[in-house]
């Protein structure tokens, strides 16, 4: 069976209900595994720990606009930092993957010769559940 090559422009990915397709450039959600190694006179002995999620997302710098990603994040890190945001990213297969994501401002600026972007993480909080 060949594999289907999926591109990022198949992704869909909402934050608080909104789809914010238009503006992102890209969005990878990552998960770090914290594992211990202990080496033993018997071998190696591994002893998983925890794990840490984050939404990485870059996109074009949109305030001003009817939609917009970055006056989102900064209005919901200002007023209520520690209160999650739900989350949906979709992949064209029909994989969704959902989960919590706690707001971080996003950084403002850019050079001059290039459109303005935003690259943000936010910290993933409880269960990712997927989809298949």
């Amino acid at each position: 069976m060949a594999t289907t090559v999926l591109s990022g422009r198949q992704l869909v990915l909402t934050i608080a209900a909104t789809d914010y397709s238009d503006q992102i450039l890209s969005a990878n959600l990552s998960i770090d595994t914290e594992r211990l190694t202990f080496d033993t006179i018997a071998g190696r002995v591994y002893k998983y720990i925890d794990k840490n999620a984050t939404l990485d997302i870059d996109f074009l710098n949109d305030v001003g606009e009817a939609t917009s990603l970055t006056e989102a994040l900064w209005n919901a890190t200002e007023t209520a930092p520690d209160t999650t945001l739900a989350a949906v990213l979709t992949v064209a297969s029909g994989e969704t993957y959902t989960f919590n994501v706690l707001p971080n401002f996003p950084p403002q600026g850019g050079a001059a010769s290039d459109g303005q972007q935003v690259s943000v993480s936010l910290q993933v909080s409880g269960a990712i559940s997927p989809s298949y």
